[in-house]
C-alpha cells in the first residue's frame, strides 16, 4: 500500500510540476506579448499624430495652391488687356503724346512709356539721353 501511495504522490508532484512550469511559461509569454502590444500601441499613436500633422500640411498646401491659382488667373486677366494698351500707347506716341501722358492714359511703367516713345514716337520730339 505504501508503493501505491508513493506512486500517487509522485504522480501528483509530477502533475503539479508540469502545471507550474506551463503556468510560468504562459505568464512569461503573456508579459512578452503585453510589452509588444504596448510598443505597437505607442508606434500607432506616433503614426496617427504624424498623419494628423501631414493632413494639416496638405491642407495648408492646398490653400496656398488655391491662392496662387487665383493670383495667376488675376494676372492672366490683367495681361490680356495689355496688348491693347500697348497698341493704344503706340498710336498716341505716333501722334506725339508726351511720355507722362502715356504713363497716365495707358497704365504703363516709366520704362515702358519711354521705350514706346523712342520706338514709335515722332523723331522731332525724341530727345537724346
Amino acid at each position: 500500500m505504501i508503493t501505491t501511495t508513493m506512486i500517487i504522490a509522485a504522480a501528483f508532484v509530477l502533475i503539479t510540476l508540469v502545471i507550474a512550469t506551463t503556468s510560468y511559461r504562459l505568464l512569461t509569454l503573456n508579459k512578452i506579448q503585453a510589452n509588444k502590444i504596448a510598443g505597437l500601441q505607442s508606434q500607432l499613436s506616433v503614426l496617427c499624430a504624424g498623419a494628423v500633422g501631414t493632413d494639416d500640411r496638405i491642407h495648408k498646401f492646398e490653400q496656398t495652391l488655391a491662392t496662387l491659382q487665383e493670383r495667376h488667373n488675376t494676372l492672366s486677366l490683367g495681361t490680356t488687356s495689355s496688348p491693347q494698351s500697348y497698341e493704344h500707347a503706340i498710336r498716341l506716341a505716333r501722334k506725339g503724346v508726351a511720355v507722362e501722358q502715356l504713363i497716365d492714359n495707358c497704365n504703363l511703367s516709366d520704362e515702358e512709356a519711354h521705350l514706346i516713345s523712342r520706338l514709335h514716337g515722332n523723331e522731332d520730339q525724341q530727345e537724346l539721353h
